[in-house]
């Protein structure tokens, strides 16, 4: 449970950090930084004596912005900081509410957004296929049990080619990509489902997945470009 936490709080501080890479040089020398922390500490003053409230909620602000200043310049919190962010959130929410927020849901269209600011990996992705690398919340996807057995669900082997060849052919799919047809049929399996299939695929993966974890799958189905047996 522990490594769990620390994994969910590692995310959530990786989620904090805003500035972009290219950014960090100019943003975060010591002039741009001296700049950045004055300007907050002017705007959120405090008045405990007049406005006890107000003043309480310009610390805890204040106290936000620091922290994420400090990472998006890439300070590494200690184990003991990520223990009492840990403690400090799931004092406000629950475990799964935690988890469910870094989920990467079932929105297509935000989904694809997001995809666009992500490489994925095809080695990663084929882990998580295979029930060797833990999905989020520490649980294993059953992508392989059923994706092995063609009797059960369309076969794992040439699955890019399957969407290239006969998916995107069909009307309805006439102006999806290959990564928008892949990521609908994992966190939206029901919206189609291939013939001479019963649609057994569970509608779960969009709480299961952060964006990072979906990009290295869709990295590693669009590696199956396999041929197909019957065309």
């Amino acid at each position: 449970m522990r490594k769990t936490l620390l994994a969910i709080a590692l995310l959530v501080l990786t989620a904090a950090s805003g500035i972009a890479q290219d950014d960090a040089s100019e943003n975060c020398g010591a002039e741009a930084l001296t700049r950045q922390q004055g300007a907050f500490a002017a705007y959120l003053t405090f008045d405990f004596a007049n406005d006890a409230e107000q003043a309480l909620a310009n610390l805890f602000r204040l106290g936000a912005l620091y922290q994420t200043m400090a990472l998006d310049c890439g300070y590494q919190p200690n184990e003991v900081e990520i223990d009492r962010l840990l403690e400090q959130t799931l004092s406000f929410v629950s475990l799964d509410d935690l988890i469910l927020a870094q989920a990467v849901g079932t929105d297509i269209d935000a989904i694809l957004v997001e995809l666009d600011e992500v490489y994925g990996d095809p080695l990663n992705g084929q882990l998580l296929y295979n029930g060797l690398e833990p999905a989020l919340g520490g649980g294993t996807l059953g992508c392989a049990g059923c994706h092995e057995n063609e009797a059960v669900a369309p076969l794992t082997a040439g699955a890019w080619t399957r969407v290239d060849a006969i998916r995107l052919t069909q009307p309805e799919f006439a102006d999806y990509s290959h990564r928008e047809y892949l990521v609908e049929s994992i966190v939206q399996p029901m919206a189609y489902i291939p013939p001479d299939y019963a649609g057994l695929m569970p509608e779960i993966y969009g709480r299961q997945l952060t964006t990072q974890q979906l990009a290295d799958l869709v990295a590693f189905l669009d590696s199956q470009d396999q041929l197909l047996e019957d065309g």
